[in-house]
């Protein structure tokens, strides 16, 4: 593969062959985190039945807030390692990878023990009824045990992508999601061990994660290694190094915990423990079919920061035009494959309950009607984050999934019940991509007038 860091090849490789190339190992990363939550809903929703997809539904937020902490440590961490190794500072960069591990192992421990001394008031706040509290208390209990493996492993995976092996991470969150897939195979249709079942094959599998990802700081795999010694030594300034620059993901991680959260506590309330199961086939199948055009989006950032710098505005551009072409493409295949096919993707989690089929399918229909514009908000605050106004970025996926969804939540659910709490969605995606618009027409409008000249059609760089 040639290196991505090469001038000619960031610069002069069609655009549209860019996005593929850095989407390809993003998704599949994306692919494989959200398959341990999906699998374990399908096994337990075909044996189980409703309430155990319930019970894993109720169970996601709490586990949604230790990525959202991992994504902390590993974004952070990555990011300085990166600019550690790129001036040639190994030392350093060992530091922090030290740093980023002890850090990840104690922020683990004590949510685990603060989990475990509160996971039945944190399952009724998400709405958890007396029928599905005790599935969902036997599930998180043990879930539990594998947040060290978790945490670790995902924070390492963004570590090692900072070395300069995205396949190797890949490969490590690829090798975790196969494992959960067989293990849950065994335990909740061999074993007949249901739920629980469910929650003892993703600790394990996440365990499997974790030290394949330890190997390549141990093995000679990296250019840095973990070293005993500075995993001990903490060092305050590192540390606050990564917060200050892990917090902007975090956050919009954490607003996920919250919206599950509500919504399933919404459902609940409104539709009872078969809407809560209903809402859970829906995020799941949702984070499936999301996924495509947030990887182009991601993608777009550093073909759009590299070729900012080299001052290839028109490039620049170009890569905005194909990256939000590329995105939408997918968000209405999405769309269409919803509104004709969703009681065939709810039979995915449940075949046999008619009831449960049916809510699931019109969760998913509702909530998808404005997934055509999606394109436009994903692919908006990647490419200002690639231009340097991350601010600007974050400001914007706040809005999309805070202000313009909370706003609607708060609201429609009273009116209209479990719909009006699916509703929300498609408010959100169409207030925040008017929004998103306004500020990459406003983006785009600026960097012809830096470039002096208006991106013309045929321009060759616009290769796709």
């Amino acid at each position: 593969m040639k290196n991505t860091q090469d001038k000619a090849f960031m610069e002069k490789e069609a655009i549209f062959r860019l996005l593929v190339r850095f989407a390809g190992p993003s998704l599949a990363g994306m692919v494989a985190n959200a398959l341990y939550n999906i699998v374990d809903r399908i096994f337990v929703g075909q044996v189980v039945g409703s309430d155990g997809i319930a019970a894993i539904a109720l169970a996601f937020p709490c586990m949604l807030f230790f990525v959202s902490a991992a994504t902390l440590i590993g974004v952070g961490a990555a990011s300085r390692i990166s600019i550690q190794l790129g001036e040639k500072k190994r030392e350093l960069a060992e530091q922090t990878l030290g740093n980023a591990f002890s850090l990840a192992f104690a922020l683990s421990a004590v949510f685990m023990l603060a989990g475990w001394l509160s996971f039945g008031k944190i399952l009724r706040l998400s709405g958890a009824s007396d029928a599905t509290l005790p599935m969902a208390s036997e599930y998180l209990s043990i879930i539990l045990w594998g947040v060290p493996c978790g945490m670790i492993g995902f924070s390492l995976s963004n570590q090692i992508r900072a070395c300069g092996s995205p396949l190797y991470a890949m490969g490590s969150q690829m090798f975790g999601a196969a494992a959960n897939v067989a293990l849950d195979a065994w335990f909740v249709v061999g074993l007949d061990m249901g739920v629980k079942g469910a929650a003892v094959a993703t600790v394990i599998s996440q365990c499997v994660s974790m030290l394949w990802a330890l190997s390549y700081f141990l093995t000679g795999k990296a250019e840095i290694k973990l070293r005993p010694p500075l995993m001990l030594r903490p060092d305050p300034a590192t540390i606050a190094r990564i917060f200050a620059v892990g917090t902007p993901a975090c956050l919009v991680t954490l607003n996920f915990v919250l919206v599950h959260g509500f919504i399933n506590n919404a459902s609940s309330s409104y539709g009872g423990d078969l809407a809560v199961s209903a809402t859970g086939i829906f995020m799941s199948m949702d984070s499936l079919l999301f996924m495509p055009g947030v990887a182009i989006a991601d993608a777009c950032q550093p073909i759009v920061g590299f070729n900012y710098g080299a001052g290839r505005i028109r490039r620049v551009i170009g890569t905005a035009k194909t990256a939000v072409l590329a995105s939408s493409f997918f968000y209405i295949i999405s769309f269409v494959a919803v509104m004709l096919f969703a009681d065939k993707m709810a039979m995915l989690f449940n075949s046999h309950d008619e009831e449960l089929i049916s809510l699931a399918a019109s969760a998913l229909r509702v909530s998808y009607i404005g997934v055509p514009l999606m394109g436009i908000s994903v692919v908006t605050s990647s490419f200002l984050q690639g231009l340097g106004r991350g601010r600007e970025g974050l400001m914007l996926s706040l809005a999309r999934f805070g202000v313009f969804l909370w706003a609607p939540l708060m609201i429609l659910p009273k009116r209209f019940g479990v719909y009006g709490a699916w509703g929300s969605f498609p408010v959100s995606d169409i207030c925040g991509s008017i929004t998103c618009l306004f500020f990459l027409v406003r983006a785009v409008m600026a960097l012809k007038d830096e470039d002096g000249a208006v991106f013309p059609i045929s321009e060759p760089d616009r290769v796709v």
